[in-house]
């Protein structure tokens, strides 16, 4: 899986990290506007995308409509 963060905001107040991503994931595009909730601000680009990382990771694993 290949992708990078188009964009992001981090909800302090909340403590929530809003993002969206563009990749690709076994030759399909796929594009993904999600949020998690953060302990604490991820203040580097390196870590957004760790954290990006981590919910695409769940978001895949969650079996989909079709049953894939």
């Amino acid at each position: 899986m290949q992708f990078r963060v188009t964009s992001s905001r981090y909800d302090s107040v909340g403590r929530r990290l809003h993002f969206t991503v563009s990749g690709e994931r076994d030759g399909i595009k796929f594009t993904v506007a999600s949020n998690v909730r953060c302990l604490r601000d991820p203040r580097t680009p390196e870590n957004i995308h760790l954290v990006a990382l981590v919910a695409l990771t769940d978001i895949f694993r969650r079996p989909s409509a079709s049953g894939r």
